[in-house]
């Protein structure tokens, strides 16, 4: 089961835009992908899945002891969606609660069609313990910073192993991408150009600031489908090259 985990240490850096456009750019090289999304905002089912029935996501599985394969749904790019779903206070913490490495690696297997499906995880931005439960299972942890001043601050701790939980041995390796990256912008330019220099192949992508991303994003669709020659889908599918030769051999569909 190689398993994505998609992060980012705060809100607002685009994470969740990136994990739907990943998942289609991987479905388009040939991987089976399942995308899950366990961040209570629900949004990675409005990009995945905009007018698809209304169903339980996730967290209500979880509070009802139902199986997730409940909660998927298929998208026509041929993303496997599994949303968060709508779920009460009481629930989101139940969520926390139960779901241990165990139970979320045997959950996640549950949504397998085959061994070598792609699970892509998006998470809740921050830290948090589900958070760190995932990024302890996952084949790959990504996680994805602007090319600001605030995110530059955490760079260091990044590339020290430090960034969201201390390193440990025997845990799946981290890797950064940059997003949003504006070479119009003197600071933007100035930390993409610094992460390149200085990076010790711990990044392994940037993605440039394009309208086309939001515009595509605005209608509920991936910038891979509807945009594939705009700088922004071109930076996505070398991301996702990048990720599918990181991740173990899959069969092809």
């Amino acid at each position: 089961m190689p398993l994505v985990a998609v992060a980012s240490p705060k809100g607002g850096v685009g994470k969740t835009t990136l994990v739907a456009n990943l998942a289609v750019a991987l479905v388009a090289r040939g991987r089976r992908v399942t995308a899950v999304d366990f961040d209570s905002q629900n949004a990675l089912r409005f990009l995945l899945l905009p007018d698809g029935p209304a169903t339980p996501g996730i967290a209500s599985c979880v509070a009802q002891g139902r199986p997730w394969s409940n909660a998927v749904i298929t998208g026509p790019s041929g993303v496997r969606l599994a949303p968060f779903g709508p779920a009460t206070a009481a629930e989101r913490l139940f969520m926390k609660e139960q779901l241990h490495e165990t139970e979320l690696t045997d959950a996640l297997s549950g949504l397998l069609r085959d061994d070598d499906d792609v699970i892509i995880a998006d998470t809740a931005p921050g830290e948090g313990r589900l958070q760190a439960r995932l990024e302890a299972i996952a084949d790959l942890n990504v996680v994805v910073l602007l090319a600001d001043a605030g995110s530059m601050a955490l760079v260091p701790a990044f590339r020290d192993g430090l960034l969201l939980r201390p390193p440990r041995p025997q845990l799946p390796e981290t890797f950064g991408v940059l997003n949003q990256v504006d070479p119009r912008r003197r600071l933007s330019r100035e930390i993409s150009e610094f992460i390149q220099q200085h990076n010790g192949g711990r990044f392994i992508g940037m993605v440039h600031y394009d309208e086309a991303l939001a515009e595509a994003a605005a209608c509920g669709r991936a910038v891979v489908e509807v945009a594939p020659d705009s700088l922004a889908a071109r930076d996505i599918q070398q991301l996702a090259q990048r990720l599918d030769d990181l991740l173990p051999a899959t069969q092809p569909v």
